[in-house]
């Protein structure tokens, strides 16, 4: 059968429709050369850069900025940047939501001279929190086991190149690009004058002074912010690690409103532990006289302490043996009723 051949109106609108998708490649081509350069600017934007902050206008957008204006004896090397909620993340990829999830408010950086230690490069931070406890919570997330304690400030560590510490609400950090023999003082001067210029926040708590001080290993106390000791919904509980003389245990502790929201959440994560298979002991049984009124629970050979004191969550979540466990529970318990929280 002969093939049918197109007619002449035909090839007009198959050359009409080439010519139309040839106009619309060139209109693509054109958009995309001038494409918009807000959104070309977004997508180049310099991982670090921050927001400059200076005189008058550093001074209303940023808190932390003005104590960073001028730290006698120590040339700046850069301007201050300011970092938001919004923009952390730009300076501190990856460590941000550790900062966020403890009620981050601003940060503030730059670069200072140590010039009695080698003209050393000192990247300073000034991290603002909402309360002392959540600077205190950043500060012993990050805390490296081991390091060096400071005097400079009641949490203050030193590792080879940096210094670590709170001061109320604020949490510092002092890291110089290298080390030297030299470095620690000027670390140290450097912190000094930051925290002089620092206001004093008489609102800063005591909570972890509860703890017994017996086996307490000082640098090991730690805030979790949220879903403490693995249990959802759990927030602000402070840790601790002893080492007694039946072994090694961690203490918790947490102050609460009232003492029937300590009751509550303690029933709550004795809860918590039984539905993760753990049996709680019958009261009485092989249990000291101190630990009247605490739930004890085990699953094989761990062992968990739990009570409430006063206004005070408390108990024993980690231990070698069952009678590290009990020793440190009974110093908690006693601590707990000495001080009354």
């Amino acid at each position: 059968m002969a093939r049918s051949r197109a007619s002449m109106s035909e090839k007009r609108v198959g050359y009409a429709v080439l010519g139309l998708l040839a106009c619309l490649a060139v209109w693509l081509f054109a958009q995309q050369a001038s494409f918009n350069p807000a959104v070309i600017v977004a997508m180049n934007h310099p991982k670090g850069a921050g927001r400059i902050v200076t005189g008058q206008q550093g001074a209303a957008l940023s808190q932390t900025a003005g104590f960073l204006a001028d730290l006698q004896g120590f040339p700046a090397l850069s301007p201050v940047e300011g970092y938001t909620p919004e923009s952390l993340s730009d300076k501190i990829d990856g460590k941000a939501e550790l900062y966020l999830a403890s009620n981050f408010q601003e940060m503030a950086c730059r670069a200072f001279a140590a010039e009695n230690a080698g003209n050393a490069r000192v990247e300073t931070f000034l991290y603002a929190m909402e309360s002392p406890k959540d600077a205190f919570a950043v500060f012993s997330g990050q805390r490296r086991p081991g390091a060096d304690q400071l005097p400079l400030a009641q949490n203050a560590y030193a590792t080879e190149n940096a210094i670590f510490l709170t001061k109320g609400r604020y949490y510092l950090e002092f890291v110089a690009d290298h080390a030297s023999p030299e470095l620690r003082p000027a670390l140290e001067s450097l912190a000094q004058a930051l925290l002089a210029a620092l206001p004093e926040d008489t609102a800063q708590g005591a909570e972890t002074d509860l703890f017994p001080a017996a086996g307490l290993r000082a640098d090991s106390v730690r805030l979790a912010v949220s879903d403490a000791l693995g249990m959802e919904g759990l927030e602000n509980v402070y840790t601790a690690e002893y080492a007694l003389a039946p072994g090694e245990a961690s203490a918790f502790l947490a102050v609460r409103a009232t003492p029937d929201e300590a009751r509550a959440q303690a029933d709550a994560y004795a809860h918590f532990l039984a539905s993760n298979g753990f049996k709680e002991l019958k009261p009485g049984e092989d249990l000291p006289a101190s630990l009247a009124g605490a739930r004890v629970l085990v699953l094989e050979d761990m062992l968990q302490v739990v009570m409430a004191k006063g206004r005070a969550l408390a108990g024993v979540h980690d231990a070698a043996n069952r009678k590290a466990a009990l020793e440190l529970a009974g110093q908690l318990a006693k601590s707990l009723e000495e001080k009354k929280p």
